[in-house]
């Protein structure tokens, strides 16, 4: 992925300390980049392979956070409790 690109988007371990200092409860990963289970993003190869959920979860771990993660599935629908 051209270094333009890569720096100018947000990795899961950035916004797991974001969602950390705003002592967020949930974070809900959507548009993910690569998506679950490719094996490339565009043209280019994914090192090591395709990510799964539990990698993109810990990744957002390792930015501090220790909320509830939700990694976005096709079509997936969320109900969260109210307060």
């Amino acid at each position: 992925m051209p270094l333009l690109i890569y720096y100018s988007q947000s990795n899961a371990t950035d916004l797991g300390a974001m969602a950390k200092r705003a002592e967020a409860k949930y974070l809900m990963l959507t548009l993910l980049g690569p998506r679950l289970g490719a094996g490339t993003q565009g043209p280019w190869k994914i090192p090591g392979g395709p990510l799964s959920e539990a990698e993109y979860k810990k990744a957002v771990q390792d930015g501090g956070f220790t909320g509830n993660v939700i990694v976005r599935t096709d079509l997936a629908s969320v109900r969260l409790p109210r307060k």
